[in-house]
């Protein structure tokens, strides 16, 4: 059996809603003590939007309400390097040594991508929606559309790669020719740059 979850729970770092909660914060509060638009609150609780993406001037106010400063609140929401090289590789050995179709079916089987999502560590669902549709493309299996159709419409902000470090790229198109690959369209439509899924040592 391909145990999915119980591996990768080794991701520690906080989402911005985890802080709120831990210091006992409602977004209402928060929105109304700084000043700043509720919906951008939101944006940031849900995930929809990163800490990076919001004005200077409003993380300033966030990371003063929060008693915590300008540094501790960037790396909430940034992805841990080492965590996420962590998860794939161990998740693309697990794949090397299975056979595919048990694979695709242990992971749809365990809802690890709905656990990932539903945590709000999406990149690590997108990559393993990205994975399980790749796979059922060359292995000619449907995919699994009902599911996971509404994910398949969402992506990261930015183009990243894990390699020795994350490298966040403007686009798909610099990934390519700066790294020199061929992105699988499947991890292309979460903005995440894979070329080799069954190249891991």
């Amino acid at each position: 059996m391909i145990e999915i979850i119980p591996v990768f729970r080794y991701i520690n770092y906080m989402t911005f809603k985890e802080l709120l909660k831990e210091k006992n914060i409602s977004g209402y509060q928060l929105s109304k003590n700084t000043d700043i638009p509720y919906s951008t609150i939101s944006d940031l609780m849900n995930g929809k939007t990163n800490i990076l993406n919001v004005s200077f001037k409003h993380a300033i106010k966030i990371a003063q309400y929060l008693d915590i400063n300008i540094e501790q609140l960037c790396k909430l929401e940034t992805i841990n390097p080492d965590e996420f090289r962590y998860f794939r590789n161990n998740l693309l050995h697990k794949l090397k040594h299975s056979n595919q179709k048990e694979f695709i079916e242990e992971i749809i089987r365990t809802r690890s991508i709905d656990y990932y999502y539903k945590n709000n560590h999406k990149e690590y669902a997108y990559y393993l929606l990205a994975l399980i549709d790749y796979l059922c493309r060359i292995n000619e299996l449907p995919i699994y559309t009902n599911r996971y159709n509404r994910l398949r419409t969402e992506k990261l902000d930015k183009p990243f790669y894990v390699g020795g470090s994350i490298i966040i790229f403007d686009s798909l198109a610099t990934a390519e020719d700066k790294l020199n690959i061929k992105i699988i369209p499947e991890f292309k439509r979460f903005n995440i740059i894979e070329g080799g899924v069954f190249d891991v040592a």
